[in-house]
């Protein structure tokens, strides 16, 4: 290549490398622009969007919006961690001894544990059952915690197994209890799994 050649060549280069930085920085623009108008226009409709709370047929309240394109809903939680079904309040229609169904640390349920619970869904003839488990206060938080809601939840699967509607199921550990836990009485009352019933 000859000299005049190699002139032309690292005199272009500089020029053609400057274009297209240019061209990249102007759609990199372009598309930052476009995105920003559009987040803009997407936050302006949600914040025209509406919250409402919607009650389901059990009576629990959710909070629902919905901004013309999707909807989002969550439960409303009580202080508790309960579900919020003021509409219609659950009542406790069986209150069962853990110590009865399960043996210690276990939430597997035993033959005449289930036979008795299918009967009770079978012929309770509620709307729906909320299912609490619970604990004493022996162990420490999380391990109790998991326990409750394994417990529960062995109990709502025999429920649903008969085809009872269970809308919720929950573990409180030892955190709401019935009677003192410095006592083996008053442990042995936390001990339990709770229906709540719905008419």
């Amino acid at each position: 290549m000859d000299r005049k050649g190699l002139r032309m060549t690292i005199t272009k280069r500089p020029l053609l490398a400057g274009l297209t930085t240019l061209a990249i920085g102007a759609a990199a623009f372009v598309a930052l622009a476009a995105s920003a108008g559009a987040a803009k226009a997407e936050a302006t409709y949600l914040n025209g969007a509406k919250p409402t709370v919607w009650t389901d047929p059990d009576g629990c309240h959710h909070y629902a919006i919905y901004n013309g394109f999707q909807g989002f809903m969550a439960p409303a939680i009580n202080p508790d961690g309960s579900l919020d079904c003021a509409g219609a309040k659950a009542q406790p229609c069986l209150i069962a001894s853990t110590d009865q169904l399960f043996r210690t640390g276990s939430y597997a349920i035993g033959y005449e544990g289930r036979r008795r619970l299918e009967d009770f869904f079978r012929q309770n003839g509620s709307t729906s059952y909320a299912i609490n488990g619970h604990t004493d206060n022996v162990g420490g938080y999380d391990y109790n915690i998991r326990l409750s809601i394994h417990r529960a939840e062995a109990v709502a699967a025999i429920a649903r197994s008969v085809g009872a509607n269970v809308t919720s199921v929950q573990g409180f550990g030892y955190t709401q209890p019935r009677a003192s836990n410095a006592t083996v009485e008053g442990r042995a009352q936390n001990r339990r799994v709770e229906v709540m019933c719905r008419n």
